[in-house]
């Protein structure tokens, strides 16, 4: 092609062409000053061995030839009257080829430089000149968000923000995949807060998607946002203005690429201004969106090596040479999962740096729930109601507690209020039983009488099950009526991508149905799968307890599940049903858990009385519809209720009439132990909450209150609240007055708004049992004092985001029992080292 075909003229914007000379010249010169630095970091290096040494000598040359180019367009610039300069377009195109072999120059070196292996030391150099050279700007992008969270990034940051800067003028698309936990928010995250992305961009518009988000939903928050940014909130053919400009638009946690595609194309026309769709999804598959295939850029698992440096880097501490194997072995089971090795990382920032301590972190790796594993017990027959009548979720809670007062059953994780979140066996103990499981599994082998009780797919080869439930090939059924006919219990660990997992449990399934096996099944626990395809002929399950479809993002139930008459716990939670159906009243369920995020609704009740035996209703979306008077407050025997209200109408007073009949509701509960009530007006904002006296709550624990408390009978607690969170309750009062008599409170979280003032008082002798304390941006919040003798039992203390607050609590030093202070975003001002901090007290702070 030759030059006249790649010039485009534009004789009424003489301009434009200065403009482009000066811009590129301006790039040039970054990029020798970035190449500069690199040879000063070179020298910084020392010694080079011979592969290395050549590389640098052909970066040198790249350095002496942008030198020149630099130099000659400068002198050319400046020699030049001005209306020659206006019309002698030639030079910009000439310096935009000049810089595009300087560019393409570049990346050869830089493949060169991973093809042969490079030392590291000279990679770290090369790495903050490729990820600047990039970005066309003489900054250096900001991937400091997290240091931690940029470990095994580095490559995909310098690809896709390639991409975004790209010259491409259309419109283009770009897909980032992976399973849940490789980080693709936090990379996409990364690329859009960057510096240099944010100055290309005019534009930035950052989407998060719900389950139920629709195209017009997402359409109708791409507008607002534009809006907001370019046309200061006015929303006048607001597409049309964004289709004009360069912009930038990344949705987060896409289920259907090609709806998302294909509704902002059709939206937002394509006037080929450089502008970016960037999308997350777990969807990996390449297709055609929009009438364009995007850049599809998937992220695998770390590898050992990028594992092991994100887990040293969240430490924050050297691994001693001693703790390496452990800490391998810990690496290891994280499996090269981003989240998960934060999350085990975080977990040992709270315990000595022992071998003792990291062994007892890898043995919680095999931990069970507790509430799971009540369920479990009640599911599989192995507790019945006690003779006092107690229901048999608490004879196995006592048998729990008994399991661990003899030493058989260890805590592995308490929850905040003391209680036990998660317990294990003792590893010697854990290691005997398994010993003696396998000489028995080998001894029944051995005699061909084998039974199988239980399923537990963790996708191992050598299970006899592996290949029934993940064929090559569909095998008759003839191999399984010996082998299932007896499991009582039907665990799957498969959480792959796709759709592969859900297909094959539920071929598996379908087929053992089938061929009357799996009938004596009590247990059926899916957790993970991805859409797992439950068969029609679920309903011959007739002795099923638990069915738990948590995390399967499945979408409907097949009709016959109100066959299961038997059936106990109900795990509808993370997935995407919508509404119930009306035969959920038929069912004797005690334990339903539902999607709360997703706003699961509740079905109008028949005329006949049901569910009257339910203990557990979590995650349930109340909105004006909700059959609640007449309906749900008939279910008086429930212990555990968690609710989100929300109006979705322009009409208050209607929504407050369900507000108070779920107050009413509540007032019914003698027996409610734990509370989770959320109030949200129509635009999802803090609502207020309608709660009536807690005067029959002798038994009330646990209670999470979102919303506004506005009159004194609101705040009048019951004495048994272990746990209490309090979020954007607006208090007026100081909270400390008003919970300091509370006996029993071991936990305390003062969340965003829940407390309007500017001083708070912990008096003489408050709080007696209070364990853990967290103050969560009390924006006018400016005073704290703690009285001597004021808490006397507090143990974690973690004050977040109050910007008025420029001291530490006085009175601090007087709480000796205090083990551990967090700081997260609090005032500089605040300086640990002038304060005396309780003598056993560690001090982390997050700026």
């Amino acid at each position: 092609m030759g030059v006249e075909e790649e010039v485009e003229f534009h004789p009424k914007e003489p301009h434009r062409s200065i403009k482009g000379i000066a811009n590129k010249v301006q790039s040039l010169r970054e990029e020798k000053q970035l190449m500069d630095t690199l040879f000063q970091e070179v020298q910084e290096i020392g010694k080079l061995d011979r592969i290395s040494k050549t590389w640098v000598g052909q970066m040198e040359d790249i350095a002496r030839e942008t030198e020149y180019v630099i130099n000659k367009y400068e002198t050319k610039l400046e020699n030049k009257p001005t209306y020659v300069r206006m019309q002698n377009l030639v030079i910009e195109i000439i310096l935009k080829m000049k810089t595009k072999e300087i560019r393409r120059s570049l990346e050869d070196a830089s493949r060169r430089r991973k093809s042969f292996g490079l030392v590291q030391s000279l990679f770290r150099a090369e790495s903050s000149l490729s990820k600047a050279r990039i970005l066309h700007r003489s900054m250096q992008p900001s991937l400091a968000v997290k240091q931690s969270s940029v470990v095994g990034f580095n490559e995909d940051v310098e690809v896709l923000i390639a991409k975004l800067l790209s010259d491409e003028e259309h419109r283009s698309f770009i897909s980032i995949v992976g399973i849940e936990g490789t980080g693709k928010t936090t990379l996409a995250r990364l690329i859009f807060d960057n510096n240099a992305v944010a100055l290309h961009f005019r534009c930035r518009i950052w989407v998060s998607m719900c389950p139920n988000y629709t195209a017009q939903l997402l359409i109708d928050q791409v507008a607002k946002e534009a809006a907001k940014q370019m046309m200061e909130g006015q929303h006048d053919d607001v597409l049309r203005t964004l289709a004009s400009t360069r912009y930038l638009i990344v949705v987060d946690g896409v289920e259907t690429p090609q709806v998302v595609f294909d509704a902002l194309k059709k939206t937002i026309p394509d006037m080929s201004t450089g502008c970016r769709l960037v999308l997350t999804s777990r969807h990996s598959k390449e297709e055609q969106y929009a009438g364009t295939r995007p850049f599809v850029h998937p992220l695998h698992l770390l590898d050992d090596k990028n594992s092991w440096m994100l887990f040293t880097k969240k430490l924050k501490v050297e691994v001693p040479t001693e703790l390496t194997d452990i800490g391998e072995k810990i690496v290891v089971k994280c499996g090269g999962l981003p989240s998960q090795i934060s999350e085990i990382s975080d977990l040992l920032l709270d315990k000595g740096v022992t071998r003792e301590e990291w062994s007892s972190v890898l043995e919680e790796l095999n931990q069970d729930p507790q509430p799971w594993l009540v369920a479990l017990w009640v599911a599989k027959g192995l507790v019945r109601q006690g003779e006092d009548e107690k229901p048999p979720e608490q004879v196995a809670e006592r048998y729990l507690t008994e399991l661990i007062d003899a030493n058989i059953v260890q805590i592995a994780k308490r929850k905040r209020n003391g209680k036990a979140n998660t317990c294990r066996l003792p590893h010697a103990l854990r290691q005997l039983w398994l010993k003696n499981a396998n000489q028995s599994s080998q001894a029944n082998a051995e005699r061909e009488k084998s039974i199988i009780r239980q399923v537990a797919d963790h996708l191992d080869n050598n299970d006899i099950w592996h290949n029934h439930i993940h064929p090559h090939c569909r095998s008759t059924s003839v191999s399984l009526t010996n082998l299932y006919k007896d499991v009582l219990l039907f665990i799957s660990f498969d959480s792959q991508e796709g759709n592969k997992p859900g297909q094959e449990v539920g071929s598996f399934l379908k087929l053992c149905i089938s061929s009357n096996c799996l009938l004596q099944l009590r247990v059926l626990d899916l957790e993970c799968v991805y859409k797992p395809k439950l068969p029609e002929n679920i309903a011959r399950l007739s002795r099923l307890r638990y069915l738990g479809l948590r995390w399967t993002y499945l979408d409907s139930l097949p009709s016959s599940i109100s066959s299961l008459f038997k059936l106990q716990t109900l795990d509808l939670k993370h997935t995407y049903i919508h509404t119930l159906t009306s035969s959920i009243w038929k069912m004797q369920l005690r334990h339903l858990f539902l999607s709360e995020t997703y706003r699961t609704r509740f079905p109008p009740q028949p005329m006949i009385n049901s569910l009257s035996n339910l203990q557990t209703l979590w995650g349930l979306f109340v909105d004006e519809e909700t059959p609640v008077r007449g309906g749900l407050d008939r279910l008086v025997q429930v212990r555990k209720l968690g609710l989100a209200c929300q109006s979705m109408s322009l009409e208050p007073r209607k929504m407050q009439e369900q507000l108070d009949a779920v107050a009413d509701w509540i007032m019914k509960l003698e027996f409610l132990q734990s509370l989770k009530l959320k109030s949200r007006d129509e635009q999802g904002r803090p609502w207020n909450l309608h709660l009536k006296s807690f005067g029959i709550h002798m038994k009330l624990t646990d209670m999470y209150l979102l919303g506004t408390l506005s009159t004194p009978s609101q705040l009048q607690f019951p004495p048994s609240l272990v746990e209490l969170t309090l979020s954007h309750s607006k208090l007026k009062d100081d909270p400390m007055q008003i919970l300091k008599d509370l006996p029993n409170l071991r936990s305390l979280s003062l969340l965003a708004e829940s407390y309007m003032g500017t001083v708070m008082v912990c008096d003489f002798q408050s709080f007696p049992q209070l364990h853990v304390l967290r103050v969560w941006k009390l924006e006018q919040l400016e005073e704290w004092i703690i009285e001597q003798e004021a808490l006397p039992s507090l143990r974690q203390l973690e004050i977040r985001m109050c910007p008025s607050l420029k001291m530490l609590p006085q009175g601090l030093e007087h709480v000796n029992t205090l083990l551990e202070l967090k700081l997260t975003n609090m005032p500089l001002e605040i300086n640990t080292e002038n304060h005396n901090i309780p003598p056993y007290c560690e001090v982390y702070r997050d700026l």
